[in-house]
């Protein structure tokens, strides 16, 4: 019973912490303070587009050759629309993450403040006390994240892809960043439903758990 029910709480604070961290990246996105690409972006998804469609009927898809030769077409415009439109976001995302999952956490003894309502915290595995920093933000970075822009790995991944400019292994690598985001997701969801002690795949690498606090008794009697 409260095993099942630390899984609902999760949930519960999992979504509140999530909505907290997408209405702040969405808030610093949207202005050409905190964005520098802010005012192109749009411009720059017009721009992919119509080389895509330019390129797309030259090409026979089909032939190995062909579709490489395609790729690396439309290559440059797919890295330009790509970093104006996910670099910002992935960036401001990982430093809002960091702080909150880790250093927010770690100052409130391994909670957010999802799960300060739900009564939840995260502690060590394997001794139950109190989650370092290291495991509250190396946790984070494997967590899961279905609501932005894919697990927390494939962000940070996003995050730091500027560096790369050869714009033909940039497109290869984001391909390859959304694939591993799915697989870890997938893992992620499994262990959690079907795993018996709860422990996700943040949890297994951060050695960390999610425990329940329980109620304080308030006695009547004085």
């Amino acid at each position: 019973m409260i095993k099942g029910r630390i899984k609902y709480d999760r949930v519960t604070a999992y979504l509140i912490d999530l909505l907290l961290v997408a209405v702040l990246v969405t808030l610093l996105i949207q202005n050409s303070i905190t964005n520098p690409f802010y005012n192109n972006t749009l411009e720059a998804q017009r721009e992919f587009t119509q080389t895509y469609n330019t390129e797309v009927v030259k090409y026979n898809l089909d032939n190995k050759n062909e579709l490489v030769k395609f790729v690396k077409a439309v290559a440059p415009a797919y890295r330009t629309q790509f970093i104006r439109k996910n670099f910002a976001s992935s960036l401001w995302y990982v430093v809002l993450t960091v702080f909150y999952f880790g250093f927010f956490a770690w100052f409130n003894d391994g909670q957010t403040l999802g799960k300060k309502i739900s009564r939840l915290k995260v502690v060590n595995n394997e001794d139950g006390k109190s989650a370092s920093l290291k495991q509250l933000i190396v946790r984070n970075i494997f967590g899961g994240n279905l609501l932005l822009l894919g697990n927390n790995i494939a962000i940070l991944g996003y995050a730091i892809l500027p560096i790369v400019k050869n714009s033909f292994v940039f497109m290869i690598i984001t391909s390859i960043l959304s694939i591993v985001s799915v697989i870890l997701d997938v893992v992620f969801l499994w262990l959690f439903l079907f795993k018996k002690n709860g422990r996700t795949l943040d949890d297994l690498i951060g050695k960390t758990k999610v425990v329940m606090i329980p109620k304080k008794n308030v006695s009547n009697n004085q």
